[in-house]
């Protein structure tokens, strides 16, 4: 008599042997490892609700949602992440990272600058790993970056905003670049918004959450 394995499976579709397979439930895109038996493709449906639940599932973060190179706009900020990928210390160091570049703009017309607005260097701005780790961008210690959350911005007018991430371990650049976040979170704090500018969010968090296996 055959045993049971105790772990249950879901089986999927799929062409390809491959070690990560890509799922999309509800909207929700995550990759899994997946095993290949008698030509179906399966995955462990306990990792598939761990991973569900960290690139936005039933614990997300309410926030304005979408995909790479989407426009976003929560009534006061425009974001538009436009840049995902894994490269090598650009000061030359030994460390790889994940670098997202993001486009910040005015969608008001006041003068504003993103410190007075919920965009400040102690906000999250998390990538969310396909296994459910996530890892947080240092801006805390770069001077740069709290100087483009200082800078005034008319209406209309934008900036680029660098993130970095730096995973745990030393993944080579093969690893990381078959390995890229799912998720990126990029937090704005209603509360630290200066009333006395008058102008208002349209939408009860005005965080942004962007789907990075997704691209419009």
């Amino acid at each position: 008599m055959k045993r049971i394995l105790p772990v249950v499976l879901l089986a999927l579709s799929a062409s390809a042997l491959a070690a990560k397979t890509t799922v999309t439930i509800a909207g929700q895109t995550v990759q899994v490892e997946s095993t290949v038996i008698g030509g179906q493709t399966y995955i462990n449906l306990k990792q598939l609700q761990t991973a569900l639940s960290a690139a936005g599932g039933a614990n997300q973060k309410a926030s304005v949602t979408g995909c790479v190179n989407e426009p976003l706009f929560n009534g006061v900020w425009r974001l538009r992440v436009s840049k995902v990928e894994a490269v090598a210390d650009p000061d030359g160091g030994s460390l790889n990272f994940y670098h997202i570049v993001t486009q910040i703009s005015n969608g008001t017309n006041k003068t504003l600058s993103p410190d007075s607005a919920g965009i400040q260097i102690g906000n999250a701005y998390n990538i969310f790993m396909a296994n459910g780790d996530s890892i947080a961008a240092p801006t805390s210690t770069s001077v740069s970056f709290q100087t483009k959350t200082w800078a005034k911005l008319p209406q209309g007018a934008g900036e680029t905003m660098d993130f970095w991430f730096r995973p745990s371990g030393t993944p080579t650049l093969d690893q990381m670049k078959a390995n890229m976040p799912q998720k990126f979170l990029f937090e704005v704090k209603p509360d630290k918004l200066d009333k006395s500018l008058k102008v208002a969010y349209t939408v009860q968090d005005p965080s942004f959450r962007v789907n990075l296996t997704c691209t419009k």
